[in-house]
């Protein structure tokens, strides 16, 4: 069992099949042991030469979600190092209830930011939700067609209109 604990900017590998490997990078923490984990689109032959991870770093990101290290812990998946994170990554906004159920406000992906919400963002934006790592695994599989695209993956893809960046108007996400 790998005894790593994930930082933001940490780049890991994420297996598709057998000659073949994606990677995704923390984006940012959650509290004491959650993570955006960004999963990037391209793949890459498994062989012995690792990838510049500058070039892994600036791919598209196809899978974004809030999750945990499990993956990781297991040694499924292998941190091969770190970037920096830029700024522009679509960190979401969520909405919650304070109090009543009617007093919903939105919140930033930290948690740390938080005000009411306007008429209209309530339904806008989403609840906060974990994804286990597997999940994140299977959606990669799925892009790359080895498994049927399932609905639930559609909540995976990064959502511009839905961004701490758009909700706060201001600095990263």
């Amino acid at each position: 069992m790998v005894k790593h604990r994930l930082r933001v900017g940490d780049i890991f590998e994420v297996p598709i099949d057998e000659s073949r490997r994606g990677f995704g990078q923390v984006i940012a923490a959650y509290q004491q042991d959650a993570y955006y984990l960004a999963i990037f689109d391209r793949a890459y032959a498994r062989d012995r030469m690792l990838p510049d991870l500058g070039h892994v770093a600036a791919d598209r990101i196809a899978l974004l979600a809030l999750s945990f290290d499990a993956k990781v812990k297991a040694g499924h998946w292998r941190v091969v190092g770190a970037q920096s994170v830029p700024d522009e990554v679509p960190l979401p906004a969520y909405t919650v209830a304070v109090g009543e159920p009617d007093d919903v406000w939105v919140e930033d992906y930290s948690g740390q930011r938080r005000r009411r919400a306007s008429p209209g963002e309530a339904e806008f934006y989403l609840h906060r939700s974990f994804v286990a790592p597997v999940r994140l695994e299977k959606a990669l599989r799925a892009l790359h067609e080895l498994e049927p695209w399932q609905d639930h993956f559609d909540d995976l893809r990064p959502d511009e209109g839905r961004t701490t960046r758009r909700a706060f108007g201001e600095g990263t996400g």
